[in-house]
């Protein structure tokens, strides 16, 4: 199979979209199938392997290119609040596993790559939730794990603090170089509807932190739609010196009847991806919260 960073600078390659508003649609048992931790989708690889590699397959017979692991929380430290920080490892290694079976049930010879995910955690260094070496360290353990399952690359997604993302593209190099491997790294951020990332650092700040850690990817994901993120994703296709993605929710939540409803449609989400490669060139394209298979 092709090198996913040549493949990505010879075509736009479409992404999954959202893993947890799958599952939240699906009606669980917290005994059964979550092991008794309510809320804790990491666990799933383990606990129901059969629908995390469904949702995989679902996704690339709708004609995605890549999907991400179930593994947004499964670093130790945010497993750790669920009392499991041990299963790590395991959690990371098998979710790679799940997602190349759900590839390779496919023969058509196109080439599907798995992204392992890792999400920013809810601890953050620079407001003092946590210190920088404890992330650093778990960060390795997470990519240690999705290494050892034969990840494509590792995606480190929805940052929101410039020391998280140096704490885990750090952890991963050091996973990397334990491992003898050469696994790309992307980092996407989060910006919110303020233009800022959450603890007030910029795109242009977030980009030269980025750029100083040696990742040829970097893109935006989650908080807002595409229309609110497209002066940030035009920003990075003009000043970024390598590869861009995006990944928008299906526009900004409304609330709707008491309940948190996503305005944007397929067809409308598909003319802003189609918009972001033919005006902007990005290289990536795919979708965060509530988007879908059709």
């Amino acid at each position: 199979m092709p090198h996913i960073l040549d493949t990505l600078r010879d075509r736009v390659l479409l992404c999954d979209g959202g893993f947890g508003s799958r599952i939240q649609a699906l009606d669980l048992d917290v005994e059964k199938d979550y092991w008794g931790h309510e809320n804790c989708t990491d666990i799933l690889p383990l606990s129901r392997p059969d629908i995390v590699r469904e949702i995989h397959r679902g996704y690339f017979e709708a004609g995605a290119d890549m999907v991400e692991t179930d593994t947004f929380g499964a670093s130790p430290v945010t497993l750790g609040e669920f009392g499991i920080s041990e299963k790590a490892f395991e959690i990371n290694q098998r979710a790679v596993e799940l997602a190349r079976e759900a590839a390779e049930t496919f023969k058509d010879g196109q080439p599907r790559f798995v992204i392992g995910s890792i999400g920013p955690g809810t601890k953050l260094p620079s407001l003092g939730h946590i210190a920088y070496q404890d992330l650093e360290d778990s960060f390795f353990v997470q990519a240690a794990g999705q290494i050892a399952g034969g990840t494509d690359a590792i995606l480190v997604e929805t940052c929101q603090d410039p020391l998280q993302i140096k704490a885990a593209v750090n952890g991963i190099k050091r996973a990397r170089a334990e491992a003898g491997s050469d696994t790309p790294v992307f980092v996407q951020v989060t910006v919110e509807t303020t233009g800022t990332l959450l603890g007030g650092t910029d795109i242009a700040a977030a980009a030269t932190v980025i750029q100083s850690l040696d990742v040829p990817l970097m893109g935006l994901n989650c908080a807002t739609g595409p229309l609110e993120m497209s002066e940030h994703v035009k920003w990075l296709t003009q000043n970024w010196p390598d590869l861009v993605s995006v990944q928008p929710n299906a526009g900004l939540p409304e609330l709707v009847d008491g309940k948190t409803h996503y305005p944007l449609r397929a067809d409308d989400f598909a003319h802003w991806l189609e918009r972001f490669v033919t005006e902007d060139g990005v290289n990536l394209v795919g979708g965060c919260c509530v988007t879908n298979v059709p």
